[in-house]
């Protein structure tokens, strides 16, 4: 006889129109978040305040000029225009110069217009004399509106085509955006089709393939209407929305993938579909929900740090990943009740496995999942040190790391505010586009400490020329300094160090790009400690309360840093060090991006923990059900390695679409996931875990007396002890089992 329960095939009545109002219910939500989130998205932030540490030096000396003199000067334009000939500091200003010098005063948020005639400032010539640089300073803006205005305003004059780029910090800002959603929308559509192919391949079936693609959309849709609540509280960077489709695909990927995998594997061993949900539910729907809670814990970290920029990507990341688990609980059970059969349906293999086994033949544990653990846990020393010795040999390019910011030096040509910044770059060897600002605030300064201050100034390597100071009011003094370097290279960041540093009797900041990019590096790293200590206490209560253990969460949290110190050491060799130059196809900026290392780092911890709880959970199980511990983790390996390695390449497949944008900071954010996750589907999960296990034994389920009973307080449900009866049913059924992961 066949070793598993027949099942009916029939679906409750009641059951099917419960089902069906949960999906009307879930679509109307989905819907109404849509047009929400529509609505809302027009309202993202995308300005030079997003990267703003509140509080720094930097930000108060920046508002208490605008205060003075109305000019926000971390904002401006600069605008390149081509002469018709040679010009010099006495030439009068060309029709096309005096054009763009006109629309610039026109408009309502410029303060101020500088060009070479006005000012008989040579350093707005370029060294060749056929270009020029106008530059403008703005105060209260919005961005968007105002640089499109502006873009329309010179593509009206037929006279400036092809002579004039637009550019400076506030276009650059509002094209990095539309960039970074242009490329992210081509990424996707590109990478779509091959996602699809690779989840038939992987469910089996185009309905089954479908139900991820369905949570993905329910999860970007649902997390857009909540970000649009949010916001009436919180503004949210437009950048969010990066992180939000990457999530919402690859995370709706593997919570289905789970959920599907088990459903399938329970159908055949009961006696109804709804018997088999129910084992779903107290199993892998057990695990999705530890999975989901963790992550979005771990994404809800980010919102530690006071930067408009990475604190929007932690409530966005949290919210995509609960709308992912609560698809894959709520909404994925009411589809398997409604189309079971369609999903699950046995194959002709399937059918004579069954046959097979019912004649009498040893059922075994041959899956590949199974060998490679039980390979790995005969000689557990040699595999961990070589696994471990990998992993440090991919870390070691870090301890070399630099850090940068994201500015006009990251886009494309093909952008105006890209093309003018490689202008001024390679043109102008005086004029500085982002100059340096040294803010006096002293009430009784004199004119011979200010002398004295500016001559220090000038005589600091890498600074072009320092301006004499000018009072705008009060007690407030500016001098403006032209450096030799681009602005977030390494070595303007010194040359700024240099000029805070300066020993002179006045209180001096230093403002401008330079100098915000190192206040921003300054509040990352003051509040990565405490980001830390949440994450990393996240992870153990949360594994704890799963795995019943104290070494399992400890050994799961270790196998997450080594996997992100390997991550962080091939985005310096890919990046900083461009070896994957080339091949990826980005300027060499010769840093890192600082908020990127943050974003990967919360990302690839709360993946790691993810990955872990699918496999640990599924040990854990093999456990309770009486497996000895070596043999748990083999059948546990054996029940989750190959979905936790499909998982991993639509993961990988989804996030990775980020490597074909055109900004080098969003190629790092999806080459660094990318990796990662493969990494840790692979060496950790494959290699490091089976070993360690090993080589632990009885130890990993060691619970400290004191916590025994502290545990029972954790209110998340532990998975269910399985009769040994039903598990040896469940593993002849899932050796047959053609529609299962291999």
């Amino acid at each position: 006889m066949d070793s598993a329960p027949t099942r009916t095939g029939a679906v409750d009545p009641s059951r099917r129109r419960h089902a069906k109002v949960v999906l009307g219910i879930a679509g109307v939500c989905m819907l109404l978040s849509l047009i929400g989130g529509g609505i809302a998205s027009a309202h993202l932030t995308s300005s030079l305040s997003d990267y703003d540490a509140p509080g720094f030096a930097v930000v108060l000396a920046q508002h208490a000029i605008q205060s003075a003199t109305g000019a926000n000067l971390e904002e401006g334009y600069v605008v390149v225009v081509r002469t018709p000939g040679a010009i010099t500091a006495g030439s009068p200003l060309p029709a096309s110069v005096a054009e763009v010098a006109a629309l610039l005063r026109a408009r309502p948020e410029v303060k101020t217009v500088q060009d070479y005639a006005t000012t008989g400032n040579a350093a707005l010539i370029s060294d060749n004399g056929h270009y020029t640089a106008i530059v403008a300073t703005v105060g209260s803006v919005n961005e968007k509106q105002a640089v499109a205005a502006l873009q329309a305003a010179i593509a009206a004059q037929p006279a400036l085509k092809g002579v004039t780029w637009l550019g400076g910090p506030t276009v650059a800002d509002v094209q990095l955006a539309a960039v970074s959603s242009q490329d992210l929308g081509r990424a996707e559509l590109f990478v779509l089709p091959f996602l699809i192919l690779l989840l038939f391949f992987i469910f089996r079936g185009w309905l089954a393939a479908s139900l991820p693609l369905i949570g993905a959309i329910f999860a970007i849709a649902i997390t857009l209407g909540v970000m649009g609540l949010v916001m009436l509280a919180v503004p949210l960077s437009v950048f969010a929305l990066n992180l939000v489709i990457a999530l919402g695909l690859g995370l709706s990927v593997d919570f289905s993938l789970l959920i599907v995998s088990r459903f399938r594997e329970e159908l055949p061993k009961q006696p109804s579909v709804e018997a088999a949900l129910a084992v779903v539910r107290r199993t892998a729907g057990h695990t999705v929900l530890f999975s989901s809670l963790t992550v979005a814990a771990s994404m809800a970290t980010l919102a530690v740090f006071p930067e408009r920029f990475v604190y929007s990507m932690g409530i966005a990341g949290a919210i995509v990943v609960l709308a992912a688990g609560a698809f894959a609980l709520l909404v994925l059970p009411a589809l398997l009740e409604l189309y079971a059969d369609r999903i699950a349906k046995p194959s002709k293999s399937k059918s004579k496995a069954k046959t097979t086994a019912s004649a009498g033949a040893a059922p075994g544990h041959t899956g590949r999942w199974y060998r490679i653990a039980t390979s790995v846990m005969r000689r557990p020393i040699v595999w961990a040190t070589v696994a471990v010795l990998v992993l440090l040999l991919l870390a070691s390019p870090f301890l070399k790391v630099s850090y940068t910011g994201a500015d006009a030096s990251s886009l494309p040509t093909s952008s105006s505010a890209g093309a003018a910044y490689q202008l001024v770059q390679a043109k102008f060897s005086a004029f500085s586009e982002a100059p340096a600002t040294v803010v006096v605030t002293a009430p009784n300064v004199t004119s011979s400490q200010l002398a004295a201050l500016r001559s220090a100034e000038a005589t600091l390597p890498r600074v072009k020329s320092a301006t004499s100071f000018q009072h705008l009011g009060g007690s407030l003094w500016v001098s403006t300094v032209a450096l030799t370097s681009a602005p977030l290279s390494p070595a303007a960041q010194q040359t700024v160090r240099s000029l805070q540093a300066l020993s002179v009797p006045v209180h001096a900041t230093v403002i401008g790009q330079t100098a915000s990019f190192l206040s921003l590096q300054q509040s990352l790293k003051s509040h990565v400690p405490y980001v830390l200590g949440l994450i990393i206490l996240i992870a153990l209560v949360m594994l704890f309360a799963m795995t019943r253990s104290i070494v399992l969460p400890l050994m799961a949290v270790v196998l997450n840093f080594l996997t992100i110190a390997a991550t962080f050491g091939v985005l310096v060799f890919a990046f900083q060090w461009s070896h994957l130059r080339e091949v990826l196809g980005f300027n060499a900026l010769g840093a890192l991006q600082a908020t990127s290392l943050v974003i990967v780092f919360a990302v690839v911890f709360g993946l790691s923990t993810d990955y872990g709880v699918f496999v640990l959970g599924r040990i854990k199980e093999e456990h309770d059900a009486g497996a000895e511990p070596v043999e748990a983790v083999a059948l546990g390996l054996d029940r989750t390695g190959g979905i936790v390695t499909a998982a991993a390449c639509c993961l990988a497949l989804a996030v990775g679409a980020l490597m074909l944008s055109r900004l080098v900071f969003v190629k790092e954010l999806g080459l660094g996931v990318a990796f990662a996750v493969i990494v840790d589907a692979t060496i950790v999960r494959g290699v490091l875990v089976p070993a360690l296990m090993k080589l632990l034994g009885p130890t990993s389920w060691w619970c400290p007396a004191f916590l025994r009973g502290a545990r029972q307080q954790i209110v998340l449900p532990e998975t269910p002890r399985i009769p040994e009866p039903v598990l040896r049913a469940g593993h002849v059924a899932v050796a047959a089992d053609p529609t299962r992961v291999a």
